[in-house]
């Protein structure tokens, strides 16, 4: 009997309580627009849908800069995504489908657009007008717009993330430094779609004022040196990633010094170029694939009197097996280094090695053939 008095006593608590948070969560809904219900719908949009999509935005992008194959024979992309509007890159891994989900569902289910109870006294204040001006009233809800804007632009859809940004940019006219990061996330869209003149006008526009944190001035310098690289002005690139590089990390901090080199060595500037690829190759974070690269292009801007170290180093590269596959680019290598000091015969030579070596059979090869046809027929072996 008493048992049954206790576990009747139990049921009537636990009945009593579901009463409760049934009642609290009615008066947080987004239909009202409280403190409460602010401060609850931003808690639920932080911790539970944006952290999720969050997470699995950070996990992809970070496996997307790892395992990217670059094409050294041509200008690095500011970053891997980019790719993804040239079919004949390399195409990057990588699906960011769920942080949009997760994006829309916030969205969709905790945006608090209903206006707050007006206050006597107050319509006469302006920072009062302004709060009653906005269109969102969910403290949290502008990170997961910004989830889905960069979300879309690592899925390549650049279209859909300027018009994403655009309308952050539009909506959230309160929080300044998030409209700056998402008019230079629209610019790097822009870029993307060779929109150059979209894109210029947004770069233009952002005063150094307005630079206020280390994410938003990497946002910057970074794509303002993909507006010029994509302009061709090489010097106002170099003058953009130099200032971006500091504010890098990890793979994209390799990726900027690769491309600040092939920009030097654009503008002549080979003693520039070869300590670019130098740290390009020496990066911690740099695959080997990286590094012998950036040891190619070294040689392809080495202004020393003396070749000679620079042909025994590319030469002791042939002996290595995992250079079996990259043996086109070796000779290749040695084959300029000659012919930079006129050395013609041994140029010649080592092109031919440069295409009897080849075992992919691809651009590298095809570098080399080009070289050595000039060469011919300056000699008049047609």
């Amino acid at each position: 009997h008493d048992f049954l008095k206790t576990g009747r006593a139990t049921l009537k608590i636990v009945a009593t309580m579901a009463v409760v948070a049934a009642m609290a969560l009615v008066s947080c809904s987004p239909r009202k627009n409280n403190a409460a219900t602010r401060k609850y719908q931003e808690f639920i949009t932080r911790y539970n849908i944006h952290f999720n999509g969050d997470t699995h935005y950070k996990e992809t992008l970070k496996e997307m800069e790892t395992v990217y194959e670059d094409d050294y024979s041509r200008l690095l992309f500011i970053h891997p995504a980019e790719a993804k509007a040239d079919d004949k890159a390399p195409q990057p891994q990588g699906n960011f489908d769920r942080s949009i989900e997760k994006a829309q569902k916030a969205i969709q289910l905790r945006s608090i657009k209903k206006k707050p109870k007006k206050k006597s006294g107050r319509s006469s204040d302006p920072a009062y007008k302004a709060w009653m001006k906005r269109e969102e009233y969910n403290p949290f809800l502008h990170n997961s717009w910004m989830m889905m804007g960069r979300s879309q632009y690592m899925n390549g859809d650049f279209l859909g993330s300027a018009s994403t940004f655009f309308y952050i940019s539009k909506h959230f006219s309160w929080l300044p430094e998030t409209v700056t990061e998402a008019r230079l996330w629209e610019a790097r869209s822009y870029c993307a779609l060779d929109w150059l003149f979209e894109a210029e006008t947004i770069l233009t526009r952002i005063k150094p004022e307005q630079l206020t944190s280390k994410t938003i001035k990497e946002l910057y310098y970074s794509t303002y040196a993909d507006f010029a690289v994509r302009s061709k002005d090489y010097t106002r690139a170099v003058a953009m990633i130099r200032e971006a590089i500091p504010l890098s990390s990890g793979e994209q901090k390799t990726r900027l010094n690769f491309l600040l080199g092939q920009c030097l060595s654009l503008l002549g500037d080979k003693e520039g170029a070869y300590q670019a690829f130098k740290k390009a190759g020496s990066s911690s974070s740099s695959a080997y694939r990286t590094q012998f690269n950036a040891r190619i292009k070294q040689s392809e801007v080495f202004t020393g009197a003396d070749i000679t170290p620079e042909v025994k180093a590319l030469q002791r590269m042939v002996k290595y097996d995992r250079n079996k596959e990259y043996l086109d680019q070796v000779y290749y290598a040695i084959g300029n280094l000659y012919l930079s000091r006129g050395d013609t015969l041994h140029a010649i030579d080592n092109y031919e090695l440069a295409a009897e070596k080849s075992t992919r059979n691809g651009i590298d090869k095809a570098i080399s053939q080009l070289t050595l046809g000039g060469l011919y027929y300056d000699l008049k072996k047609y």
